[in-house]
């Protein structure tokens, strides 16, 4: 059977197949038999890369959408103070979770982290805002706390950038303070 008639029928078995108009397994047969072994390996190397993409990218949305009503909650709302840092809290505590969960399954579970890294800083921030309000040193204080954990975080997960931006930030506020 010449090649072109091929391509014809492999790609209507994966109409038929996509479709659900034969089940999945005749498909495969069929497709095996056609594509003489050859499309099995290509499709599920797409596929694998397909549901990669999709599920980086339904990651990024959420996390997105959680720093952008974390912002949103903080500054542009009236809500009572508690009930505010009750909702970054359980932000951050999802994220972690998440981070958690994905990371033995998932090579893109740092997104998890960097985002309850940021809405940690954030709350954080806010706390020491509220309570200490005009005492710049409890600012600094915080934000070396912040950066000692993201180097603590770095160190123990062996995630480089969490212990570079530690760095970095403990220099940076080190100059702040020395200048």
């Amino acid at each position: 059977m010449n090649s072109s008639r091929k391509e014809v029928i492999i790609k209507e078995i994966i109409y038929w197949k996509e479709h659900k108009m034969l089940p999945d397994h005749y498909c495969d047969y069929l497709l095996a038999l056609y594509s003489e072994g050859e499309f099995e390996n290509n499709h599920n190397d797409r596929m694998k890369s397909n549901k990669l993409v999709n599920r980086l990218s339904l990651f990024l949305i959420l996390i997105g959408a959680l720093l952008l009503i974390s912002l949103f909650v903080i500054y542009f709302t009236e809500l009572a103070f508690v009930l505010q840092m009750m909702i970054l809290t359980s932000f951050v505590v999802l994220l972690l979770i998440l981070g958690i969960y994905y990371s033995k399954k998932e090579t893109w579970y740092y997104i998890f982290y960097i985002s309850s890294a940021i809405l940690l800083l954030l709350l954080s921030v806010q706390l020491t805002d509220k309570f200490f309000y005009h005492y710049s040193i409890a600012l600094l204080i915080t934000l070396f706390l912040n950066c000692i954990l993201w180097v603590a975080t770095g160190w123990k997960l062996k995630l480089l950038f969490f212990t570079v931006s530690g760095v970095v930030g403990i220099i940076t506020l080190t100059i702040y303070i020395l200048v």
